[in-house]
């Protein structure tokens, strides 16, 4: 916008500084709210000048791809009504004076490129235990009502977090999955499209959706076994991965290994020429990374325990953590965030600072199901990073989200809505 605007920056300069004593210099009023006030200041400043048609003319056209323009509004002064909305936004954004301000001002005016989450899409079926069984022993569940299904995969989860968490904000979120062929599909289809997820580039596949069954223990703790299906089931060519073309048009690439390691490097690579940040979660297959991926990364996520898996480091310490993520780094990751349970998360910047963030409490006090908390910090974090917030706020956001997930049962029933993260940051409950 601002390279458009240069072109126009003497029409521009103008009308903002006319408008500047009209709008809320702080970027929090909204374009409507900025616009109402500018006409009136329009109207008196130029009543029917011959300006008015020059204006129009010069900024119509960036405007009606930029702002929108109703394409039945011809009239000229309702013309520069648009103009003036537009003028007033620009106004707004200049005088945001941290990239905070300025991201809120983007997101709440000009609007934010979508998060794009390619990924996996289960069929949850969860089981409540006391404990395992050893082995050639029959236990029964802790309920008897336990077995059923909930939505659910790393890359919905993230998806529909994302989504929830943007509710209200210009950018949204895509998701990009292989549907299956059964009934689980048309329920999950329609789980997604009720979170307003955009799933426009999804795949349909022949084999059944892909399933998890999640063992849960009264401590809120989980093992899960994953039934691959369609998840598994992506074309082989890279040129043929479904939601590639939306690749270049994304804010964030978030990535998770659930899905075949071919589809995570072509959107990587995809995402890294287009400049576009990636986001690779670790959870899922237990499979090495590939140097090619690696480079391609601007982000990488382990827990502690995934860590030191891929590393074979130690990860005992905070020490121990930041050695083994420099290792990582060392490969071509330019940050990496880890989870470390209740002891928060720490994130190794590209330029080598240690940013740390301890846990929220959970609402409620008690952890009901970790199902998908991993999985709704890191949308949290990623949408919180496109926003343009500070690395403490990133954390400070992901940390809040990943504690409403944990209080709640089930992964994505469990996903928190925007307001409930931003109170839960605020004044310590929901």
């Amino acid at each position: 916008y601002f390279s458009r605007c240069l072109r126009q920056h003497l029409v521009l300069c103008s009308i903002v500084r006319l408008l500047g004593g009209h709008l809320d210099p702080r970027g929090r009023g909204s374009c409507e709210a900025n616009a109402m006030s500018a006409q009136a200041a329009v109207r008196r400043f130029l009543g029917t000048s011959s300006q008015l048609p020059v204006v129009s003319a010069s900024l119509a056209r960036p405007l009606r791809t930029w702002h929108r323009v109703p394409q039945g509004v011809e009239d000229t002064s309702a013309k520069f009504f648009w103009l003036a909305a537009a003028a007033a936004t620009a106004s707004t954004m200049l005088a945001a004076n941290s990239r905070k301000q300025e991201g809120r001002a983007i997101s709440q005016c000009q609007g934010v490129k979508p998060l794009l989450v390619v990924g996996s899409l289960n069929a949850d079926i969860i089981v409540e235990i006391a404990r395992f069984p050893k082995q050639g022993e029959t236990l029964g569940t802790r309920k008897p009502d336990t077995g059923y299904m909930v939505p659910g995969g790393k890359g919905a989860n993230q998806a529909v977090a994302a989504a929830r968490l943007t509710q209200g904000m210009d950018h949204g979120a895509q998701f990009v999955c292989q549907f299956g062929n059964d009934s689980h599909a048309t329920t999950l289809e329609k789980v997604l499209r009720d979170n307003g997820l955009d799933i426009s580039a999804c795949g349909k596949t022949d084999s059944p959706s892909g399933q998890a069954f999640i063992f849960l223990e009264a401590s809120g703790q989980n093992s899960i076994l994953i039934v691959g299906g369609s998840n598994v089931a992506w074309p082989k060519a890279a040129k043929e991965q479904p939601g590639l073309r939306l690749v270049g048009g994304a804010s964030v690439l978030l990535l998770q290994k659930e899905i075949p390691e071919h589809v995570n490097e072509a959107m990587a690579a995809a995402a890294a020429k287009a400049g576009v940040p990636v986001i690779q979660d670790v959870g899922g297959e237990d499979r090495p990374f590939s140097d090619a991926l690696l480079r391609n990364l601007t982000f990488i996520c382990p827990n502690e325990t995934e860590l030191e898996r891929i590393t074979g480091m130690p990860t005992s310490t905070e020490a121990q953590v930041v050695a083994a993520a420099k290792k990582l780094q060392a490969k071509g990751v330019k940050n990496v965030l880890v989870t470390l349970g209740a002891d928060g998360a720490l994130w190794l910047t590209s330029s080598g600072k240690v940013v740390k963030q301890g846990s929220f409490p959970v609402p409620g006090g008690r952890v009901v199901d970790t199902t998908g908390a991993g999985d709704c910090f890191r949308a949290a974090f990623a949408v919180a990073y496109v926003e343009g917030r500070p690395p403490q706020e990133c954390l400070k956001f992901a940390a809040a989200a990943g504690a409403i997930a944990v209080s709640r049962m089930g992964a994505i029933p469990s996903l928190p809505m925007r307001k409930e993260v931003e109170s839960l940051m605020k004044t310590g409950h929901i």
